[in-house]
């Protein structure tokens, strides 16, 4: 190559890449990203932690029978008694729909 080709300053490309990277728009859409990728590596590791604790929490459901189980639950519906009646109305309409034929 030449030494008319590699010029000391920058090149036009460049100076327009500069000039776009400096917009208020651009900014605003880099600053976007940027959050988003944040909230997705926040998303995957709380994914992970909750697939773990399921996957501990099925391993001791395997683990116990029939009667520990019934305890667990009547201790989480004796907690949480809303959504234990919630539950309990939902799954008897289901299985009303199962057995109505």
């Amino acid at each position: 190559m030449s030494e008319a080709s590699h010029s000391s300053g920058p090149g036009p490309f460049e100076s327009l890449g500069r000039k776009i990277d400096e917009r208020p728009e651009v900014k605003a859409a880099e600053k976007a990203l940027r959050h988003a990728q944040e909230q997705l590596e926040k998303a995957r590791a709380q994914y992970q932690e909750i697939r773990s604790q399921a996957a501990d929490n099925l391993s001791d459901a395997r683990d116990k029978n029939a009667g520990d189980l019934v305890a667990t639950v009547l201790d989480l519906v004796r907690k949480y008694p809303a959504p234990g009646v919630l539950i309990a109305l939902v799954g008897g309409w289901f299985v009303g729909k199962i057995f109505r034929r």
